[in-house]
Parts: structure tokens; sequence; C-alpha cells
């Protein structure tokens, strides 16, 4: 396939196509002491959006401080970012095309920016 892709395209097309189907995204799913404790979160970005969508979840403590709790990695055909707050729960919902899509910076940055919000 990708021998009839070069005969037919040029070889920056076929740069660029190479370049999106070789990431993988990866995801750690709970952070302990800034350490990865869990990362089986894998997955292939897909057509058309070509990015991996992470969920971080963090629950309210009754002080109203929330608290990481888990990281989910899906890669999902178009990937938005958003943030869904309930009473007791926050999910962000952010993308990215990166191979590793999540980190403790990430989440910090995510968590100052929805305290600043």
């Amino acid at each position: 396939m990708e021998r009839l892709l070069f005969l037919l395209l040029s070889g920056t097309v076929l740069v660029l196509y190479s370049f999106r189907t070789s990431t993988v995204c990866n995801s750690c799913d709970n952070f302990v002491h800034n350490t990865c404790r869990k990362n089986s979160g894998i997955c292939h970005p897909r057509y058309p959006d070509f990015a991996c969508q992470t969920k971080v979840v963090y629950t309210q403590h009754y002080t109203g401080e929330y608290l990481y709790q888990h990281s989910i990695l899906g890669c999902p055909k178009r990937c938005v970012e958003y943030v869904r707050i309930t009473k007791w729960e926050k999910n962000i919902f952010f993308c990215c095309n990166e191979s590793y899509c999540n980190s403790l910076f990430k989440e910090i940055s995510a968590s100052i920016y929805m305290m600043a919000c």
C-alpha cells in the first residue's frame, strides 16, 4: 500500500501520511507521588483529527478542592476539548497528537487553569 502511495503521490504527502499513522498515544492512568502508577492506555489516532483525547477525572473534597483521581485515554474520530463539572466531580477532556498524552505537568497546568477561570 505504501509503495502504491509512493508511485501515486508526491514525497511530501507520503511523509505526512507516514507520520500521521505512526503516532501511538500513551497516557498514565494514575499518578502517585509524581510517578506513573499504571500505564495501560494506548491507542492510535484516527482520521480526520489524528488526535487522541484524554479525560482527567477529579473528585471534589468536602473543602471544595478538586483532587486528581485518574486519567482515561481514548482516540475518537473527532476530538473536542471541554470541561464538565458535576456536583461531586470535574472532568477535563483535552486533545493531543504527541506520543505521551498526559503527564503530571499537563494535569497541574489544567487544574491551575481551571482554578483561574
